[in-house]
């Protein structure tokens, strides 16, 4: 098995809509096709996996192979390509030319290849090993994106004060099952018991709200 370390990443260069209708397997074997008729003395498909519109991953080349899909950086890299990217730049944004399917996939893709092969260490665009605009947007930028939390509009939607209230609703009906069958000492070491946690969830719930309105989210 060859050393592998680099991830390189492609597009297709095709229209949004090219073979709109076509399974996924269809579009690559169009893509092997054109490897193979073009004047090329290729033996397979160049890449090694390809995304269709819909996230639906493809495999290409077999992976223990050498791909030809970034000319100097082959012999230790895996070809991903995209379908898409006709006329896009190497500047753009993904989602100018992709979809949010291809991105999740293309994210759970290189995660699983980067566990499968701890040796790799470099994830890069075709555009940075080549005057090309391939794939069609930066993946260093693309890489370093995290996308936005979900902003909470209510103190409610904390799970510290959730988790509060429900260990204060758990103690006093814990409490109230046990109470009947004690004598009155017990009782009373009980109700001691539950209060402390009572005072526990609530001094959390208040530092929490306190937090909540200093403006932390």
């Amino acid at each position: 098995m060859r050393r592998i370390d680099t991830i390189v990443i492609h597009c297709t260069a095709t229209h949004a809509d090219w073979w709109d209708g076509r399974s996924a397997q269809d579009k690559v074997n169009e893509v092997r096709r054109w490897h193979l008729d073009r004047g090329r003395s290729w033996s397979d498909i160049g890449y090694h996996y390809l995304i269709d519109r819909n996230g639906v991953v493809v495999g290409g080349r077999p992976i223990e192979k050498m791909g030809a899909h970034a000319k100097g950086h082959n012999a230790s890299s895996i070809g991903i390509s995209l379908f898409g990217g006709h006329g896009s730049s190497a500047t753009d944004a993904f989602d100018d030319n992709f979809t949010q399917a291809q991105n999740d996939a293309l994210r759970r893709l290189v995660d699983d290849l980067k566990r499968k092969y701890p040796s790799i260490k470099t994830i890069i665009g075709h555009n940075q090993v080549s005057a090309k605009a391939c794939p069609g947007f930066s993946v260093p930028r693309w890489l370093e994106y995290l996308p936005p939390k979900q902003p909470r509009t209510s103190p409610v939607q904390s799970k510290t004060i959730q988790a509060s209230a429900m260990s204060i609703g758990g103690a006093v009906g814990t409490a109230g099952a046990a109470l009947g069958g004690l004598d009155e000492i017990a009782q009373y070491i009980v109700l001691g018991f539950v209060g402390i946690i009572i005072l526990a969830a609530l001094f959390i719930m208040r530092e929490r709200l306190k937090a909540w309105a200093d403006g932390w989210r």
